[in-house]
């Protein structure tokens, strides 16, 4: 394809792109995506998110401008950040196969999961782009710059250090070995500067919240990750995704003279995210939920790859007219998969719309906005009520999260939105925290087909009960 047409369609894919997040009703994760969102909107009222561990730092100092807009400018930013991603891994390729490049778009936006989680406000698109810019510096010989951007994705996802590991090695291996102070920059950086807000300089490994093992994450099968692939990108990228490894792994063995080092690089990037991420699920490590969306930090390395997949298949043909309807042939699998109807593909209406539960909020905040002109405080454990009611989770004069309950601190009056996934799971409040008629009155019960249910309560006042 010429250079002309190939933009044409690269405009015309990211312009739909937009188009299609923007209207996208869903947040795609009910529970991170919200509170990371709810976390960047309010850092510019309460700054302590510029320097906590769990919200992410650079994650916050990058999206809280967006978040100002309300989530519509959380999925902006994913978006860009997917967008770039795949731009840089088009970039990366583009010089050695100059005809070809086009298809990481296709191949990019065309992998379900990478597409759906710009509609969230997860911070697995950030350190996605992060990777794809050190692999890109990498490619055109810019090493210092890649590892001085690495050492700041710790502050986006714990998964940075895997990949500040990777990229350590690379630069051993390159006889970089005066460059690999700069892995430390970010950490360092941060720590000083939170040093003066916690009084800590290690407060990056003293208030890591993954530390120990919750049995409430629970742990499963080694192969778990694996298994999940073809349902993170479609059958197709998986299938080109294998073949990738396969093909770098096989040129490792036999042709190391001819690897390049972006392969390499993102050979290594994935390879060390998915066996790191299988071993903390198989044991139950470091709070691992078993998640798939978590290998969507290696977005860039796995696009990479499967290029290299589809390249090998279409270099197995000998004329350049059967190279071009193979090709032609592969994206077209891969532009239709997701509408296939295959499990693997969307899930249509559900992968395009708010969760159940989500509804149900909705319903309960329309409720009680009909039955309350004076709000009174409120506490829930399902952070997609603080976006319904307009609330601060930080301004305790608004709100309170629901494990006031069990700690005895309910106001009279206050209004409890009780749900049966996040309260139970998240805060350990059962239904029966309200079972005592003398302290809380029952005023409406929600439920819908998906067994999600939300029962609101108020607190009564305390009788009187001893003798004179």
């Amino acid at each position: 394809m010429s250079e002309k047409y190939q933009r044409v369609l690269i405009a015309f894919l990211v312009l739909a792109d937009i188009v299609l997040v923007f209207f996208n009703g869903s947040t795609y994760d009910s529970g991170d995506s919200i509170l990371h969102y709810l976390q960047s909107k309010q850092s510019f009222e309460h700054h302590r998110y510029f320097l906590d561990v769990w919200a992410k730092p650079i994650f916050v100092l990058l999206s809280s401008p967006f978040a100002q807009f309300g989530f519509v400018g959380m999925k902006l930013f994913n978006t860009i950040c997917i967008l770039l991603t795949i731009h840089l891994s088009y970039k990366i390729v583009k010089p050695s196969y100059p005809k070809y490049a086009y298809s990481m778009y296709i191949i990019g936006l065309f992998a379900v999961h990478v597409f759906l989680i710009q509609s969230s406000g997860l911070t697995e698109p950030l350190i996605a782009l992060f990777v794809a810019a050190g692999i890109y510096f990498v490619r055109f010989n810019k090493i210092p710059l890649a590892l001085m951007l690495l050492s700041f994705t710790p502050l986006i996802r714990s998964e940075g250090y895997i990949f500040i590991g990777v990229f350590a090695l690379y630069a051993i291996i390159k006889g970089h070995w005066k460059s690999l102070y700069l892995l430390t920059i970010g950490s360092l950086v941060y720590s000083i500067i939170g040093y003066f807000y916690h009084h800590d300089l290690l407060w990056l490994f003293h208030q890591n919240p993954y530390q120990g093992i919750e049995k409430k994450y629970g742990s499963g099968d080694l192969w778990h990750f694996v298994n999940q692939l073809p349902y993170l990108v479609g059958w197709p990228t998986a299938v080109f995704l294998l073949l990738g490894i396969v093909k770098q792994l096989t040129m490792l063995v036999k042709q190391r003279s001819s690897l390049k080092d972006t392969s390499t690089l993102a050979l290594g990037c994935f390879i060390a995210l998915l066996a790191a991420h299988s071993i903390f699920w198989h044991f139950g490590w470091f709070h691992s939920f078993g998640l798939k969306r978590v290998l969507l930090a290696a977005t860039a390395p796995m696009l990479i790859l499967a290029f290299d997949g589809v390249l090998w298949i279409v270099s197995s043909a000998s004329r350049l007219h059967i190279k071009r309807s193979l090709l032609g042939g592969l994206l077209l699998i891969t532009v239709a998969f997701p509408f296939s109807k295959n499990k693997a593909g969307f899930e249509m209406p559900d992968d395009f719309q708010l969760h159940p539960s989500q509804v149900l909020v909705q319903n309960a905040t329309d409720w009680y906005n009909k039955e309350y002109t004076r709000k009174p405080k409120v506490s829930f454990g399902n952070f997609y009520f603080a976006e319904t009611l307009g609330v601060d989770i930080d301004d305790n004069k608004e709100c309170l999260l629901v494990d006031a309950v069990t700690n005895n601190l309910v106001p009279v009056g206050m209004i409890v939105f009780w749900d049966n996934y996040f309260c139970v799971t998240d805060k350990g409040v059962y239904e029966t925290a309200f079972s005592d008629p003398e302290s809380y009155k029952k005023l409406k019960s929600f439920e819908n087909k998906h067994a999600n249910r939300i029962v609101v309560y108020q607190k009564l006042p305390v009788q009187n009960l001893g003798k004179d």
